[in-house]
Formats: structure tokens, sequence, C-alpha cells
């Protein structure tokens, strides 16, 4: 069930708390979404021009960014309302290397989701989570598209061929370092819900957590 957010006498789902803000970020950062895509491009074209304009299609099918929202926001609601099923026992820290994992896994439904998942956490580490957000540029960039790409690659094997999923993770390989950024403009705004300055220490937070359960049961 959905944790509901109380903002401006107003009652979101996750879903639409995230997808907003997510949304707002990429039109005031000046990254709205499906900049570049042309929805008709392919309305009414033959076989053989389509053929002919392979590469012209994908570069198309690249700017479309609806599934990137979408997998991005569905992806903050779980992180704050997990799934009984969510497998997080692969993460491994950015030092290091998920791929010494992988090698060890012959099922590419796991080999999938070892890379899945540390891609996922590079990226809202990097742009929302990690106190350092700011001043760490471009640093594991790489290392989080390719994650993804071989995620991508990975859910192929799993399940023969291409599929709306694959796509959304060659995208995010591709421009891993923009979604960064996005949620790093997200996380930096002062109204939103992830402008942190993470001075507290975890006795304080516990204690802050303590006195917010007392006061919401008070209320209720």
């Amino acid at each position: 069930m959905p944790i509901n957010f109380i903002c401006s006498d107003s009652t979101d789902t996750t879903e639409s708390y995230f997808s907003n803000h997510l949304l707002n970020a990429r039109i005031d950062s000046d990254q709205p979404s499906n900049e570049g895509y042309d929805p008709i491009l392919e309305n009414d074209r033959s076989p053989e021009w389509k053929e002919t304009h392979w590469k012209e299609i994908k570069d198309n099918d690249l700017n479309y960014e609806e599934d990137i929202n979408q997998y991005i926001t569905l992806s903050l609601a779980e992180l704050v309302n997990p799934k009984p099923s969510s497998n997080n026992s692969y993460i491994v820290k950015t030092s290091l290397d998920a791929g010494q994992i992988a090698i060890n896994l012959n099922n590419a439904s796991d080999i999938y989701q070892v890379f899945k998942v540390n891609a996922d956490f590079l990226l809202f580490h990097l742009g929302l989570f990690s106190q350092n957000s700011n001043i760490l540029g471009d640093t594991y960039f790489d290392k989080g598209g390719a994650y993804y790409n071989s995620a991508a690659c990975s859910l192929k094997q799993a399940r023969g061929g291409r599929s709306g999923l694959s796509d959304v993770l060659e995208k995010l390989a591709l421009k891993f370092g923009k979604y960064v950024e996005i949620l790093r403009f997200m996380k930096n705004r002062s109204s939103n819900f992830f402008s942190f300055h993470f001075q507290y220490t975890s006795e304080e937070m516990d204690e802050f957590q303590k006195q917010l359960s007392i006061e919401c049961q008070k209320r209720k």
C-alpha cells in the first residue's frame, strides 16, 4: 500500500509526489523530457525506409524519456515503501566492482539483478543520498553507465530479446550522468523533500525519529 505525503493541504501518493518533484526539477533545470524527440518520425514509413534510417530511428527513440521518468519515480517510491521481495544483498561499495559478484553467477537473471541493483544504487547515491553529492562531479558516472549496460544485456539474454525495460536500462546507461545531475538539482531545491544537510549524528536522528513518532501518535 503506497505511503501518503501531506503537502499544502493535499495528499499525494509516493508515486505522484516523486513524479511531480522530478518533472519540475527537469523543467527548472532546463532539461525537459523528450527534448528532440519526434513522435511522428516513423509514421507512414515503409519497411525499406525504416531499414535505411535505422540509426536515425534509434537516436530518436533515445530522446523519448517518459519511460525513464516512470522508472525513476517508481524506484524512488519503492525506496520509501520497499517490497518484501526487494533484494539488496548484491549491493557493493562504490569503490568495489559488482562484476566480481556477477562473474561467479551462471543465471542471466541473477546477473541482471546484480548489475541493476548496483546501477540503481549509484544513480540515487550520487544524485540524492551522498552527503558529498554536490562535490563529486562525474565520479563513478562511467561505472554507473557500465552497470546499466550490463543489466540491459543480461536482461535481454534472460528474456530472449529486447523489452521495454531493457530499452530503459540502455537509455540510463547512455545518459547516466544526465539523470544524476537532474536528481542533484531535485535534491538542492529549497522546497524539496531531499534538501538535507546531513549534519546530524546517528544518535540525534534516533532521538528525532522517536520524538516524531510520539507526536504522530498524539495527533492520531
